[in-house]
Order: C-alpha cells, then structure tokens, then sequence
C-alpha cells in the first residue's frame, strides 16, 4: 500500500511535500517530519515510512522496523515484530498470524475495525487503546464488513460488544447502525427495550450522508438513535434529512 509521497496540497489526515519537506496535514495543524526528503518517503493515509522511521501522522514510532513496515488498511500496521493502531501497538499479538478483518475505516472515514490473531480478536476504534474480545471464538469470527458488526458461532457484535440477547440465527442488518432478530430491535450494541419489533422501520434513507440523524418509528413511537423523542420534533428532523438527501 505505501507509495512514493507525490501529493503537494494540504489533506486532511494526509502526508504532502511542501518545498523540500514533508508534512502531515492534521484537522488543527500541519506537522513537519524533521530529517525526512520526499525522495526517501513512501506513505498511504495515515501511514508514512522513509528509509529510516515508521510514522503514524506526524508521530514517528519508536522502535518500528522500516524495512519491514506495512500498512494493512486505515486503522492497522505492522513490522516484523509488532502490530499498530492509530492508537499504539497490540500488545502480545500474534505477528505470524495477525490478520485484518475488513478495510480499517467506518462511514464518517475514521480508522476503525476488527482483525484477529491465532490468539485474540481486536476491535478498534480510533480512539484508545484496542480492544481485546476475550469472549470471542477466533476461529469463527468474522467481521461484516461495516467496521461495526461482527459474528462468531456464539454472539453477534455491535461497536466491539456482544449484542444482549440477540439471537444468533434470526439476527439481521436493518440499515445504518439499527438491526434485530425476530424479537428485539438493536442500535448500535443497544436494545431498545420500548421498540415494536413487528412496526418499526427506519426512515433515514441508506444514501443520506453520514452526518444525517438516523430516524426510525414503530407504531408507539418515534426515534433519533435509539432516543424516544416527540413526533412533531421528528417530521422535523426528518425533513432535515429528506433536504439533505436531495441536496447531494
């Protein structure tokens, strides 16, 4: 994955030559990588090597092995001897048989997402140190796809965590960040104990962008996330979420 740095304008989140330096473009500020020539500096996202240094933006990290560095996708790296996240190395894991689950980034484009080892299975989110999910049956684990929902042979998992009371085999995707199973309905890894499991459908379109409200309804209620609000509030915030979608 990491190329020959060649971007000259500010990015978010990117690396960039200016003059005859390199540069992380971050949300606040721009940081330098002293020492490093756009000559010797290949990058993808948020990871850069140049024939010396690993980086994660613009933090070097201490003791990685440059000749050895490798992206794995937008939340994971590793060398010969350690996996990285956006947030630090894995301690303990497995280098020879570590392995990415999905593509490492959730819909609003932050690092996050499962991968496993002979030993564990990870989730991170961007925000922390990893997650070890010490109940999880590693060989038959998988991820859906989505950075948030997951399975193995035992659990459904949402965000890192075993969906309460989900059953295994009826379980299934609703849309956006909602699902159920033929007796509950979930968002996120949250039941919501007040939702008709046989009335409720979700209005935010699929193709709303990532910053719209999620809105669902049953025949007792209205919803934002899993929030029980007042009808009128939510043929607001729908209507809100309606324009948005025509605007794009």
């Amino acid at each position: 994955m990491l190329s020959v740095i060649t971007n000259t304008s500010p990015i978010d989140n990117e690396f960039f030559i200016k003059g005859s330096r390199v540069y992380f473009c971050g949300i606040y500020e721009d940081t330098l990588l002293k020492g490093v020539s756009p000559a010797d500096f290949h990058c993808w996202h948020y990871w850069g090597k140049s024939s010396s240094s690993c980086y994660m933006g613009g933090i070097r990290l201490r003791g990685a092995d440059a000749a050895s560095f490798q992206a794995l996708n937008y939340a994971y790296a590793m060398d010969i001897s350690a996996v990285y996240t956006t947030s630090g190395r894995i301690a303990d894991a497995d280098i020879s048989t570590f392995q990415i689950l999905d593509n490492g980034q959730n819909d609003s484009g932050a690092p996050q997402g499962y991968a496993k080892d002979k030993n564990n299975v990870y989730f991170h989110n961007g925000d922390g140190k990893v997650k070890v999910l010490k109940t999880a049956d590693v060989c038959s684990f998988q991820s859906l796809g989505d950075t948030y929902f997951a399975k193995d042979c035992r659990h459904i998992y949402a965000y890192g965590k075993i969906l309460p009371k989900a059953d295994l085999n009826s379980w299934k995707l609703i849309g956006h960040l909602y699902s159920c199973d033929d007796t509950h309905i979930y968002y996120v890894n949250r039941k919501i104990s007040a939702a008709d499991r046989k009335s409720f459908r979700l209005y935010t379109p699929m193709t709303a962008p990532s910053y719209c409200d999620l809105l669902a309804r049953d025949d007792n209620n209205c919803y934002i996330n899993d929030e029980i609000i007042d009808e009128s509030y939510w043929l607001d915030r729908l209507k809100h979420v309606q324009d948005e979608c025509m605007s794009e």
